[in-house]
């Protein structure tokens, strides 16, 4: 069973998420949490397997005790769902140890995916929000390691990104199969990823590494 601390202080959208956990065969609500306190108690106290919670409320928290967290137990995980779509969120989120992100118009399926995959230790994204960071990753004139992908190989990654298929990128590109694979080698090669499957992750890491920071005094986000 996959046990899920449901943490949320509106009601009506703590009591929705439930519902649709509730309707899984193999996932269990180990508890529901309204504020930052009780979040943190049950990071800490509760046996879980992932925390589904707003952005909003880890804000109330801040960002450091989340890097304590990170240090003394650094299994923990977090779906994080947002109003926020832009590649900002993701970069926020990060700083909490963040391993998916869904948005409140999401569906159920969404959620329920989200929350194994995370479980299971994988990233998880939903395919728009996957769409803009993989954009954003992919276009960033400063991010080295992409400036060497040509049009067509940044066309191919960013479908890749998000989870389209050789066959079903060479029937939009107008391409034959075999050369989306040659170009699938070639961009994994480039940007030193060594399985496809981990070119979602690799596309949120380079477009939260290389977004230009605002100029600010006082502590910044560890990404």
């Amino acid at each position: 069973m996959i046990e899920v601390v449901v943490a949320e202080p509106n009601p009506l959208l703590r009591l929705g998420m439930q519902a649709v956990l509730e309707e899984m065969t193999d996932v269990v609500v180990a508890a529901e949490v309204v504020d930052a306190g009780q979040l943190l108690d049950a990071i800490r106290n509760v046996r879980h397997d992932v925390v589904v919670v707003g952005l909003g409320l880890l804000r109330d928290i801040g960002v450091a005790p989340f890097r304590e967290l990170r240090r003394v137990k650094p299994g923990y995980r977090i779906l994080v769902h947002s109003y926020e779509w832009d590649p900002g969120f993701g970069i926020e989120a990060s700083g909490y140890g963040v391993s998916g992100y869904i948005s409140h118009e999401c569906s159920a399926a969404d959620l329920r995916a989200g929350v194994v995959e995370v479980a299971a230790g994988k990233p998880f994204i939903t395919l728009s929000l996957g769409a803009a960071l993989a954009t954003a990753a992919c276009f960033r004139a400063d991010s080295l390691q992409h400036a060497s992908l040509s049009a067509r190989e940044r066309a191919v990654f960013k479908m890749l990104a998000i989870g389209v298929n050789p066959r079903g990128i060479a029937a939009q590109l107008g391409l034959k199969v075999q050369d989306v694979v040659d170009y699938k080698w070639r961009i994994m090669a480039k940007v030193n990823v060594p399985r496809a499957g981990e070119l979602v992750r690799h596309a949120i890491d380079q477009s939260c590494r290389y977004r230009p920071q605002p100029a600010t005094t006082g502590e910044h986000l560890a990404i």
